[in-house]
């Protein structure tokens, strides 16, 4: 059985068919009615012991990094991203097809006119004083016919409703689909400024020891012209220098492609953004802790599950629509106009009416009904399984999150310190070979350990932001994530006057 709104009482004056139509369409409709599947949640995530007490700031995310540059590539990647517009164009068509499959289960009213000529044929009796007889003749006819022309099909078994319901849900999973592109590409665009920031500093931290490293190299080759060192220590300063000089256009690389790839997101070409973001920014950090709200939470705000479900009820309606061909359907027409077999004379004497209805009901027809039944049915099992799959996915990329970001924090920790004792390590080892002391091999390991752990250290640094940004995308985070529809899903077909009124007004 499906339920329907009442008729608000503004509507209670309209004309009688729309009463009838109210009427006959609480009828019950055929197929499964459709409820939300049970989803086994767990009580809090594996990852994270404390879930998040306080309300995450999930709506605008991205603000917690407190980069003004950030802020504003998000705002262009909102309104001019390809693919947000594809999105909206694809909600579009389903509102369109909404409004079209409620109209389908409405009477039909289409003006019509006809203009016929008929020959008659027949034996005309006669009279007269000669005696009486028969006398054939053909007698043409012209008919001129205006009006108006009704039509419904009777929704008794609710193929109809079930329509508007796969409608309905359709029109809502694509809602739900622009959100979740807005997820996905706000979380690319501070994915790929991170990427850049992390690039940039890494080609900072190359160029300072390239420069530190060309220092050393001219001293060991001074101290080589006075014959305090030898050739190996210049040809292993010079080896170390190249080495380092070699990583900088990989990174001059790495940060021209990562604008590409913003240019992209934002829809604008890349050499646009190169002035706003080719000089050099600091990485973006967040103070976030790295909670996560409830996992029941999860369920409730990412748009791919609940997108997920609607197509799911969208599956569970279509099975109605394809099990309501078993059953009868009636169909009512009547037309109501003027008639004369002169153009000119339309006058209220020649009125014309007529009334119909036809019963059609399926027989045999090779099991065609029943297996697209079946195709249905399977179609919503596997709409079902994508639910669940979905559902899964979601859970694992939040512990996935939560779990890196927590590890992250724990490295920087650790290679901080190691970065200070390199550091103090280089500098210990350099006085020493410059006074004699100790040999170029332990400057020359002291130069190559602090380098690797400066790359380190900010690439982790980088992970760890990039890593906050993925338990927000994993969380639902995104543009206005929790904005109703545009238009509340309603069942129109149960108040069809509200929709006709809905419909006019929007024209």
């Amino acid at each position: 059985m499906s339920s329907h709104g009442v008729i608000p009482p503004r509507f209670m004056r309209t004309s009688v068919p729309i009463a009838i139509s109210a009427a006959l369409l609480s009828a019950c409709a055929v197929g499964p009615d459709y409820a939300p599947p049970p989803t086994p949640t767990p009580a809090k995530w594996a990852e994270a012991p404390l879930a998040a007490k306080d309300a995450l700031r999930l709506n605008d995310w991205w603000k917690t990094f407190n980069d003004p540059i950030l802020d504003h590539l998000i705002k262009e990647a909102v309104l001019s991203n390809f693919d947000v517009k594809l999105a909206e164009s694809r909600i579009k068509e389903a509102r369109a097809n909404y409004t079209g499959t409620v109209a389908a289960g409405l009477p039909n009213l289409n003006a019509r006119g006809n203009l016929m000529r008929r020959r008659n044929n027949a034996n005309i009796a006669t009279s007269g004083t000669g005696g009486g007889g028969f006398s054939g003749g053909d007698q043409i006819i012209d008919i001129f016919q205006s009006g108006f022309d009704a039509s419904w099909e009777l929704d008794f078994f609710g193929g109809v409703r079930r329509a508007i319901e796969a409608a309905d849900a359709n029109l809502e999973s694509e809602e739900e689909g622009r959100r979740d592109v807005l997820v996905t590409l706000l979380g690319e665009v501070a994915r790929n400024y991170i990427e850049l920031r992390a690039n940039q500093q890494l080609l900072a931290v190359t160029r300072d020891n390239l420069r530190s490293q060309e220092e050393t190299l001219q001293l060991t080759r001074l101290r080589r012209q006075a014959g305090l060192t030898s050739e190996l220590e210049v040809a292993q300063s010079e080896g170390l220098t190249a080495e380092t000089r070699a990583q900088i256009p990989v990174y001059e690389t790495t940060v021209q492609q990562s604008i590409h790839a913003l240019g992209l997101l934002l829809g604008q070409p890349p050499a646009k953004l190169i002035p706003r973001l080719e000089p050099e920014g600091p990485l973006p950090e967040s103070a976030e802790p790295g909670l996560a709200d409830l996992p029941a939470e999860v369920l409730r705000r990412r748009p791919d599950i609940r997108k997920a479900e609607r197509k799911l009820a969208q599956a569970n309606a279509e099975i109605g629509v394809a099990t309501a061909e078993l059953y009868p359907k009636i169909s009512l027409t009547a037309f109501l106009g003027l008639q004369n077999t002169n153009i000119a004379t339309f006058t209220p004497v020649g009125k014309s009416w007529s009334l119909a209805s036809s019963l059609s009901t399926p027989i045999f027809n090779w099991g065609r009904i029943q297996a697209n039944i079946k195709a249905k049915e399977a179609f919503d099992e596997q709409a079902f399984f994508t639910y669940q799959a979905t559902v899964l996915k979601a859970f694992k990329e939040v512990e996935d999150a939560l779990v890196a970001h927590a590890q992250a924090r724990l490295r920087i920790a650790a290679l901080r310190q190691a970065v200070d004792a390199q550091r103090l390590a280089m500098s210990l080892s350099t006085e020493r070979w410059r006074n004699g002391l100790a040999d170029y091999l332990d400057v020359l390991a002291a130069e190559r350990g602090l380098f690797q752990g400066q790359r380190d250290l900010v690439d982790a640094q980088g992970k760890q932001s990039a890593q906050l940004v993925a338990l927000y995308k994993a969380l639902g985070g995104g543009w206005q994530v929790g904005e109703p529809l545009q238009k509340p899903a309603s069942d129109y077909f149960s108040r069809p006057a509200e929709f006709i009124l809905d419909h006019l007004h929007e024209k």
